[in-house]
């Protein structure tokens, strides 16, 4: 064993006749006695034709993440595909912008966009930042049922520059995409009120997911001039899409959804 050679657990160095574990994930090299195996489980791994393998605790960790590393690739293929079917025959957009595109969605995916607070007269930073708080609370307070475990944001963002008489939209971050699902799932509580709160929210979408809602909202209001019924945006495994609904009651109830 080479003089300069280091255990990856205590950083010493191996002496001459020492005899190195390595790890069967990363290749690293440690001392018998850093690597936490018994006596036993150190003459297994010196067989010829061994069955034992020895993984360090980070490549342990590794292992043990791999179910939700899985879930994880099975979400962003559907979002591929959803994102594929959304671009049709469009040529023009590669590869390089679906990944670019689905990484931007997952950085979104614990945001909540508030529209319509009023804003803080103050021209304290501080009390500013209180007041948009206190109102997004106040907002997902009226519209979840769980009183009790109300989510809070972890941080509030106004979105642009004030301008006087112009509401700046709100950024909510929350700890979860889970808790932004729950949030979105009872927005249209808001519409439904008594009075109909004027706040509305969505999802923070991407540049391209604005434009294409934009292209759906555009298509929806010329196939309605030109007498279809009955028509509305719904989303389908994740993706808008116009479909036909059997009410307009329902028509304008799925219609707010998508302010």
């Amino acid at each position: 064993m080479s003089n300069n050679t280091i255990c990856n657990c205590c950083n010493s160095l191996f002496a001459n006749l020492d005899v190195p574990i390595k790890c069967d994930g990363c290749a690293l090299l440690f001392h018998p006695k850093c690597s936490g195996l018994s006596a036993s489980e150190l003459k297994c791994l010196g067989l010829k034709n061994r069955l034992l393998k020895f993984f360090c605790s980070d490549c342990e960790k590794g292992l043990k993440e791999l179910p939700e590393l899985k879930s994880l690739l099975n979400k962003l293929l559907v979002e591929v595909e959803n994102l594929k079917s959304n671009l049709g025959n469009n040529s023009n957009l590669s590869n390089e912008f679906i990944i670019n595109e689905i990484n931007e969605r997952n950085k979104r995916a614990k945001n909540v966009i508030f529209y319509n607070i009023q804003e803080s007269n103050s021209n304290q930073t501080g009390e500013r930042l209180s007041y948009d708080n206190k109102q997004v609370n106040s907002t997902i307070a009226s519209i979840l049922v769980d009183t009790d475990n109300l989510p809070t944001p972890l941080k509030v963002i106004r979105l642009g520059r004030y301008q006087p008489g112009k509401l700046r939209p709100i950024k909510a971050i929350f700890e979860s995409d889970s808790i932004v699902f729950d949030i979105i799932r009872n927005k249209n509580k808001l519409t439904h009120s008594n009075p109909p709160s004027t706040i509305y929210i969505s999802t923070d979408r991407t540049p391209y997911q604005r434009d294409y809602m934009k292209s759906l909202k555009e298509e929806l209001m010329t196939r309605t001039k030109n007498g279809e019924s009955g028509l509305t945006i719904k989303f389908i495994k994740g993706t808008p899409k116009i479909v036909i609904v059997n009410t307009a009651s329902n028509t304008l109830n799925n219609s707010q959804n998508f302010r």
